[in-house]
């Protein structure tokens, strides 16, 4: 017999680990995800051959034990990020980038074959089309003695255990509440930064890798911009080539257009006229990004309220958890935080009274 009927809102990182890890539990459950896809932060895009460019979270480290393990068990391989080479650094727009060694026994980062995607699509693949459900934004909670009402723009649901995985500052200001959260949480969430919300990311595809062929890493840094990070992002198989990175937020004011046309002058500029025959541009604004970014009148500091311990309370008479990476205890902000906050919640359910009526299908 299946064992309780939890709903999870959201179908990023945490919130499709933990519905894997509850249905393989035996526990009846029902995602529910505004975006037309599943990943929430986590995009991958093909290009050119497809080659997959990350453009949300893209490496992990070896003390990511939480997602290392969750790989392993999903049997997604990973590979080690090319870094070996001279890299570039740009301190100001009067004088070129200049070249230098990076420092030997740095921390190895690692990215997973076939870009970060793969860990969603997989996880997606064990949910049939009834229990993950897209397009399906949550407009309000409404709480019954046992159970709580999930009211979306087209449907009702209704369940014995919510677990909301979308960012805390999202939830509080998208979502109403009936009765409304206590407003020690809502001043908490409201002052959460969500990661990523104000990243720009962008890659750009060849057809040979030429930085390799000359000895570079494809590692540049700039403080002027427009790009402010860039990096090697051939992949597993060492067949598609590209580069990636981090724009500076101020380019968000700017149209697609022009942020390419801007990062293709300083490609030339820290690569050379090579750096402009590439295949394929891509890029994700996220501030863009409804189901991400909430606009605000003061700039959050970065995981501002991240980890916060009032996240590991229950609400709506334990009906309702809050989780996703920026709850997490250990790791907020990052894949790692959102993996070990689906098992931690998970351990949770799993350890509760099995005769709580709560937890009564």
């Amino acid at each position: 017999m299946k064992k309780t009927n939890v709903t999870i809102l959201g179908a990023g990182l945490c919130g499709l680990t933990l519905a894997y890890f509850l249905k393989k539990g035996g526990y009846n459950v029902t995602i529910l995800e505004a975006r037309h896809r599943s990943g929430g932060r986590i995009l991958t895009r093909e290009i050119a051959t497809k080659t997959p460019v990350d453009l949300g979270p893209a490496w992990l480290w070896s003390q990511n034990t939480a997602l290392l393990d969750l790989l392993a068990s999903l049997n997604l391989p990973i590979y080690e990020q090319h870094a070996s080479g001279l890299a570039f650094y740009e301190a100001a727009a009067s004088a070129p980038p200049q070249p230098f060694n990076v420092p030997p026994n740095q921390d190895v980062s690692y990215r997973i074959a076939g870009g970060t995607q793969a860990i969603i699509d997989r996880l997606a693949s064990y949910f049939t089309s009834s229990e993950l459900l897209l397009n399906t934004p949550v407009l309000k909670l409404l709480e019954h003695e046992s159970s709580l009402e999930i009211k979306t723009a087209h449907c009702i649901y209704n369940a014995n255990l919510v677990i909301a995985t979308i960012p805390p500052q999202l939830l509080v200001k998208t979502v109403a509440m009936e009765p409304a959260l206590p407003q020690k949480i809502m001043a908490v969430a409201r002052e959460t930064h969500t990661w990523m919300s104000a990243s720009i990311k962008f890659g750009v595809s060849y057809e040979r890798p030429f930085w390799k062929e000359r000895g570079l890493s494809g590692a540049c840094y700039s403080t002027v911009g427009p790009f402010t990070e860039l990096y090697d992002h051939s992949d597993v198989s060492n067949n598609r080539y590209a580069l990636a990175g981090f724009m500076n937020s101020a380019m968000e004011r700017f149209t697609p257009e022009q942020r390419k046309e801007k990062i293709s002058t300083q490609l030339a500029r820290f690569l050379g006229s090579e750096a402009l025959k590439f295949t394929a541009y891509t890029e994700q604004c996220w501030s863009q990004e409804p189901y991400t970014h909430i606009p605000q009148e003061h700039v959050l500091t970065p995981h501002n309220n991240n980890g916060h311990p009032i996240y590991l309370e229950s609400f709506m008479h334990g009906k309702l958890l809050l989780a996703g990476s920026e709850t997490a205890s250990q790791y907020a902000g990052y894949m790692e935080g959102a993996v070990r906050r689906a098992q931690e919640i998970y351990n949770s359910i799993n350890a509760a009274n099995p005769h709580d009526a709560r937890y009564a299908i």
